[in-house]
C-alpha cells in the first residue's frame, strides 16, 4: 500500500505493512513543500518578496540553460566513449573523420550525465532544490556519485564485464 492509500485508510493490514522507508518518504513527500515554503518566507522576511521571486525566475533560466548544455556535453561524452579505443600501452585513441587516431582526454559520459539532474533541481522553484542543485554542480559531488553509479552497474553486470 502506498503513501495516499496508507494514509486514505487510516489502518494498515496484516498483509501489506508500511516499511520505515516508504514512511519516511511520505513524511518527506508532504514535508518538502513546507520547508519550501518555511524558506521563502525566510529569505523574503530578508530580502523581500520581490528580489526572491526575481531569484525564482534567475534561478530558472539558470537550471534550463545548464540542462541545456548538459545535455549537449553529454551527448558529446557519449560519443566519444564509443569511438574511443586504447592501444596495447593503455593510451586512450579516437578515430578522426580523416582516419587518424589522437590521443583525447576522458570525458565520463556519468559525470555529464549528472549536470541534468542538477540543472532540473536548479530549475524547480524554491530555495532548497536550487541549493541541493548547486552542491551536485561542484565536480567533486558529481564525480563521487559518478563512481558510485559505475561500482553499482558493474557488479549489477557480475562476471561478464572484461578486464580493462
Amino acid at each position: 500500500m502506498g503513501c495516499a492509500g496508507a494514509m486514505a485508510s487510516g489502518k494498515r493490514t496484516a498483509t501489506a505493512p508500511m516499511s520505515t522507508r516508504v514512511r519516511w518518504g511520505c513524511v518527506a513527500v508532504l514535508a518538502y513543500p513546507l520547508v519550501e515554503i518555511a524558506l521563502a518566507v525566510l529569505v523574503a522576511s530578508i530580502i523581500g518578496w520581490w528580489w526572491v521571486f526575481m531569484a525564482l525566475v534567475v534561478f530558472l533560466a539558470l537550471g534550463l540553460g545548464i540542462v541545456r548544455y548538459a545535455l549537449s556535453a553529454t551527448g558529446q561524452a557519449w560519443s566519444a566513449a564509443m569511438t574511443a579505443l586504447r592501444t596495447p600501452t593503455g593510451e586512450r585513441l579516437e578515430i578522426t573523420a580523416t582516419g587518424e587516431s589522437s590521443p583525447v582526454a576522458p570525458a565520463v559520459p556519468a559525470t555529464t550525465s549528472l549536470l541534468v539532474p542538477a540543472g532540473l533541481l536548479i530549475a524547480v522553484p524554491g530555495f532548497l532544490t536550487t541549493a541541493i542543485g548547486l552542491v551536485l554542480l561542484l565536480p567533486p559531488v558529481r564525480g563521487r556519485i559518478a563512481a558510485r553509479i559505475e561500482r553499482a552497474m558493474r557488479r549489477g553486470m557480475g562476471p561478464m564485464t572484461q578486464a580493462d
